[in-house]
């Protein structure tokens, strides 16, 4: 069984809960699993108490908490700590988190079709299909969300070395969409998230085009 510990610091933890929520789903749920399980599988991270996961669809997520339900998981509201992302509901159990998404990561910066090929590897638990994210799109959403523990993930992932190109790819193809200005606050986050990563000496080579993207912002507000 799982420990009752309020982190998670085997991969074999993370497996075991979606085997779980594999078992009990009615309908099969494709998710990408983005965040600090995948950094902890790949050995880039210690220990994480959230479970990332974004679902293609609004009925896929609503399948996949009432499997986090049938658990024994209880069904919450965002805290604090998720107000610059989408996830409405969290599944709670034994002080870890399950944050299931639907398509909506932060504002308008949603899963696209991009993040999903990009995923390095496809594992089926039962019902439940799950992508782990790449490492840049794992970089992409820690830089937005600010969490504590995503400012020293994102160092890690900067070691581990990440395709620039394609993370800059993503971020302006997401900003370039049709869209309200308002919901393009994320480029500020991110911003604000690679300053922080120079200011201790880490070299990012598209900070001055994010802080391009972020002035247009600006300009158009």
């Amino acid at each position: 069984m799982i420990s009752s510990s309020n982190m998670i610091s085997r991969r074999e933890e993370v497996n075991e809960v979606l085997e779980q929520l594999g078992q009990v789903l009615k309908h099969k749920v494709e998710a990408l699993l983005i965040g600090g399980a995948v950094m902890l599988e790949l050995g880039l991270k210690d220990a994480t108490k959230d479970i990332d996961v974004v679902c293609r669809s609004e009925v896929d997520k609503e399948r996949l908490l009432a499997a986090a339900k049938a658990l024994g998981f209880e069904i919450v509201g965002p805290e604090k700590r998720h107000e610059r992302l989408g996830v409405k509901r969290l599944a709670v159990k034994g002080g870890r988190n399950l944050d299931v998404f639907a398509e909506r990561i932060s504002y308008d910066f949603d899963l696209s079709e991009a993040m999903w090929q990009r995923a390095t590897r496809i594992r089926s638990f039962g019902g439940l299909v799950i992508r782990d994210a790449s490492l840049e799109d794992i970089f992409i959403m820690k830089l937005i969300a600010n969490r504590p523990g995503d400012a020293p993930d994102c160092t890690n992932l900067v070691i581990a070395g990440l395709d620039y190109d394609a993370v800059y790819r993503e971020i302006e193809a997401q900003y370039r969409k049709a869209g309200e200005a308002k919901e393009k606050i994320w480029i500020n986050y991110i911003e604000e998230g690679i300053a922080r990563l120079q200011d201790n000496d880490l070299t990012i080579p598209i900070g001055d085009k994010i802080s391009l993207l972020a002035s247009e912002y600006h300009e158009k507000l």
